[in-house]
């Protein structure tokens, strides 16, 4: 049995392949955590809010508690992308979720909070999805400048799912004879299992991000010996420059490069953007649950003060 006394706190980290969510103890000690499905919440919307919901349960389990005794005394936090539409915080703010409080941000808020445990400094993500942000704390409010981040169809440049579309689209232009790319050519057929251009837009005319974003590893591998693939890396990495440029807007401000592409990407960074890269303090799921005990302690202070005026 759980003691009923004790509160929790859940933070979520919710993209466009998967969502995490870590629970934190009262104190805010990490104790497990779980894993949900796509949770970009402007695509997927009901599918993100089962996501979620999942990787909460999920997490609990871990921890060997029970989820109906821990949902009602907990406080979760959720940073998802695609939250700063309008439509996806109507959707978000009428959620019958079965928490004790639920609050949401955008994914970069929380990794903005996490890499730099609440002090200012930018990130720059490149997993499924791309974007840059800068983080900068005025009069006691967090103040995020967001750069890219558009989605799948409409930017996203440098991103997996971004890497995969354009390697497809040279793939069949490579089938009709009008550019030269054979090694492009026999990674998309052979990664899909595909005989043909045909079979290729059979395969992905429906097709969602993350099943493009999954050929970006081998599209990193091919560079190595392959020039149409390393023309398209570099065409990337152009956009990653600026756009880590665009987000460090102070001189003093660090950059945290964070996403499954990442690692992959650096090397081809500007050596000036190499030189301001820093390894983040804390993960975004402690983001999010820095995020709202911030939130809650502001509404506190709130509360206070009006009692205080009522006095």
């Amino acid at each position: 049995m759980t003691n009923s006394k004790q509160r929790y706190w859940v933070g979520i980290d919710g993209g466009g392949t998967k969502c995490r969510a870590v629970l934190f103890s009262e104190q805010g000690d990490a104790l497990a955590e779980g894993l949900g499905g796509p949770a970009n919440i402007a695509r997927y919307k009901a599918l993100a809010l089962d996501a979620m919901l999942d990787a909460v349960k999920a997490a609990v389990a871990q921890a060997g508690l029970e989820f109906d005794e821990v949902s009602t005394s907990s406080t979760v936090c959720a940073g998802l992308a695609g939250a700063f539409l309008p439509s996806s915080r109507q959707l978000l703010s009428q959620w019958q979720h079965p928490f004790g409080n639920f609050v949401f941000t955008s994914d970069l808020q929380i990794a903005l909070l996490g890499a730099h445990g609440g002090q200012d400094g930018a990130v720059m993500i490149a997993g499924t999805g791309s974007c840059a942000a800068t983080l900068c704390k005025v009069n006691g409010d967090f103040r995020v400048k967001q750069v890219g981040g558009y989605g799948f169809q409409l930017g996203d440049q440098a991103s997996g799912a971004w890497l995969g579309r354009q390697a497809v689209q040279q793939a069949l232009l490579h089938a009709d004879a009008i550019v030269e790319a054979p090694g492009i050519y026999t990674l998309v057929t052979g990664f899909y299992q595909c005989q043909s251009a045909t079979d290729i837009v059979d395969r992905l005319n429906q097709g969602q991000p993350g099943e493009f974003a999954q050929l970006a590893p081998g599209l990193f591998a091919l560079a190595k010996h392959d020039e149409q693939a390393r023309q398209l890396l570099q065409s990337g990495a152009e956009y990653l420059n600026a756009l880590a440029k665009s987000a460090l807007t102070d001189a003093s401000l660090k950059l945290v490069f964070l996403g499954g592409l990442a690692e992959k990407w650096t090397p081809l960074l500007n050596t000036d953007i190499q030189k301001r890269l820093i390894q983040p303090l804390h993960s975004a799921e402690w983001g999010a649950m820095f995020y709202a005990r911030t939130l809650q302690a502001s509404q506190s202070t709130v509360c206070a003060d009006q009692d205080a005026l009522v006095k």
